[in-house]
């Protein structure tokens, strides 16, 4: 006799789904995903009379032809509210360090074009991806080395090829998992004053890659985490630290856009009550 239509299905759907499978089943029913397919695409133009007024990087990325490349379109206005300066800086400056850029998954080579002709041709600028075909990808504008983000061999070994590292975009398989790994092995190489963004946070709530809506091991969990550890001076006792003294030193400042978010590293003082006025009279 055939198990039920229903358990057959949800037979289906668990297979499907990453371990552990009875998590993952839950966040499934709980958070319903939206399919990906749903999203409205725009696809870029070429440009009219206009096109040498290049000016943000939304601009750039709608005049680029060659290599192709996705991304969500506004992640275009999103990097240029935070990286217009040290862009205009790397491409005009020719007396300053160049920026050292690694983005992870290259799929076809375009966003590593586009990154090139945002940050001018003196960025030093690396590409990371597990798929092998992405090493003979033709006329590429950086460097691309073959492995998996979650292998900190590899990766020790490719910031120490770039000589360091001044922004990071994780573009690679959204994998809540991976997402957490390798931050964790990046961001202590990451110097101070640099940026380390995370792409297409929306899977973080997908089963497929490991998400759902307040899943506890979730890529997005994980960033609400580092929230808490900012503010760790106010606090005497709390929930037991999930990164190591190395792996959140320098934390800076977490903040969230639509399916994007950004870490920035620095030097942070301890807070310090000022006190003005006439109170000391």
């Amino acid at each position: 006799m055939k198990p039920p239509r229903i358990w057959r299905k949800l037979q289906r759907v668990s297979e499907a789904l990453p371990p552990p499978r009875l998590s993952s089943m839950y966040a499934h029913i709980f958070t319903q995903p939206t399919p990906e397919e749903g999203l409205r695409s725009r696809v870029a133009l070429p440009q009219g009379p206009n096109s040498n007024s290049i000016e943000t990087l939304a601009d750039f990325a709608v005049a680029k032809r060659g290599l192709p490349f996705t991304k969500l379109y506004h992640y275009f206005h999103i990097y240029e509210s935070q990286m217009r300066f040290l862009a205009e800086r790397s491409r005009n400056e020719a007396s300053q360090e160049p920026l050292r850029i690694l983005e992870i998954g290259v799929w076809r080579g375009g966003s590593l074009d586009l990154w090139r002709q945002y940050f001018g041709p003196r960025a030093i600028i690396f590409g990371v991806d597990i798929d092998k075909s992405c090493g003979s990808i033709p006329q590429v504008s950086g460097q691309i080395r073959i492995g998996s983000q979650v292998d900190r061999v590899f990766m020790e070994s490719v910031v120490a090829e770039m000589g360091g590292l001044d922004i990071v975009i994780d573009d690679g398989s959204h994998i809540s998992q991976h997402v957490v790994a390798t931050f964790k092995i990046l961001f202590p190489l990451l110097a101070d004053n640099g940026y380390y963004w995370i792409e297409d946070l929306h899977t973080s709530y997908w089963p497929k890659w490991g998400g759902g809506l307040r899943r506890r091991n979730s890529s997005i969990e994980f960033l609400k985490g580092l929230v808490d550890e900012l503010h760790t001076s106010y606090f005497k006792r709390g929930p037991r630290s999930r990164l190591s003294p190395e792996e959140k030193s320098g934390l800076r400042s977490v903040e969230f856009f639509d399916s994007i978010a950004l870490i920035r590293k620095g030097t942070v003082a301890h807070p310090e009550l000022f006190l003005g006025g006439d109170l000391m009279s």
